[in-house]
């Protein structure tokens, strides 16, 4: 997938740049930020904007506020946490999303500062992708940058409508998403093996579905697995659900799977296979298989979300700050957040 990334971009000493970031963060009862991974993970493309002496603005949602302000959706916890990942770096925050007090902060930020937008939902018109709005938005930059691969798949103003008035590329973050997730759609080293969890049934069976035409194996656990009925159609992919009763898949149910995994050269997982979030015991399934694709040298790709929780002490080959996003990514689905982007070389 030939996409421009942020290193295309004609960066100079004082270029504005509008950057979506995904900082739907999770927060501790006492607001504090529990897992800051896609924080993190952001960090490499606003470094390099930095360097080049830009005026990075960030943008991000957080939580599902009604379109309008709502405190405990704030991004200010994220403020005061960003501030420590970058502390050689002016930070500022904005209290709106836009308007003359945002222009204006914008209009006198330093050369090589940060400055974070407050939550894009509390404007009504971001998810409805309002014309208007998008471009109050990209107003404020001179070059639109989607680092945000966990809402590529929503078609909203700041992922996509901003686009139709600035020059759009890809961050770092969204780069190595779309590479990682290009690799085992495109070009598996077989056999391929996808694993599939999670709750909701009707979002993953399409998934098992299309990719059991490609796939070499496709393993269906987790609460899914209870709801999961043959729908009669004959496919390539040999398909193996778990006979548990969804809580969390039994031992059996891992040492039946153990030498497909280890037999695997590309493995794609998507979905916890027990209710961790329930009971930590109910992690006991997930964490065993964590632990065999981990320990084999296949290319291993684990989706995002509640997946990548439950297995964040094991090591992988890619693991998606997108859950939903690598989902549809995989199943086939041009992301909107994507397709507005520049291609690469003007193609």
């Amino acid at each position: 997938m030939a996409i421009a990334t942020v290193e295309d971009a004609p960066i100079k000493n004082g270029t504005r740049v509008l950057v979506r970031v995904d900082y739907n963060v999770p927060l501790t009862v006492d607001g504090k930020i529990s897992d800051d991974k896609r924080m993190v993970d952001s960090l490499p493309t606003v470094h390099y904007l930095l360097a080049r002496g830009a005026k990075v603005i960030l943008c991000s949602h957080f939580g599902r506020p009604e379109g309008k302000p709502e405190p405990q959706f704030s991004l200010r916890p994220v403020y005061e946490h960003l501030k420590t990942l970058l502390p050689n770096v002016t930070v500022q925050f904005a209290e709106t999303t836009v308007g003359e007090t945002v222009t204006q902060q914008v209009a006198t930020m330093p050369n090589g500062s940060v400055l974070l937008l407050e939550n894009t939902r509390f404007q009504p018109e971001e998810t409805a992708n309002d014309a208007g709005f998008a471009k109050q938005l990209a107003s404020l930059g001179e070059i639109f940058v989607n680092d945000a691969f966990g809402t590529a798949h929503r078609a909203h103003a700041s992922t996509v409508g901003v686009a139709n008035y600035l020059p759009g590329y890809a961050g770092m973050l969204m780069a190595r998403e779309i590479q990682a997730l290009s690799q085992i759609t495109e070009h598996p080293t077989r056999p391929f093996t996808v694993i599939i969890g999670g709750k909701k049934a009707s979002d993953k069976l399409s998934l098992a579905r299309k990719l059991s035409d490609v796939a070499d194996n496709v393993l269906i656990g987790g609460r899914i697995a209870q709801e999961w009925q043959d729908d009669g159609v004959q496919h390539r992919a040999k398909i193996y659900v778990a006979p548990d009763q969804g809580l969390d898949i039994s031992a059996a149910t891992v040492t039946a799977w153990r030498p497909i995994i280890e037999s695997s050269r590309t493995v794609f997982w998507n979905g916890p296979l027990g209710q961790f979030d329930v009971d930590p015991k109910n992690g006991a399934g997930t964490r065993a298989i964590a632990q065999i694709v981990s320990a084999t040298n296949a290319v291993s790709v684990v989706g995002g979300g509640d997946t990548a929780a439950a297995v964040k002490n094991f090591q992988f080959t890619h693991v998606s700050t997108g859950g939903g996003a690598a989902l549809e990514f995989v199943e086939g689905t041009t992301l909107p957040g994507i397709a507005c982007l520049q291609k690469k070389g003007g193609e």
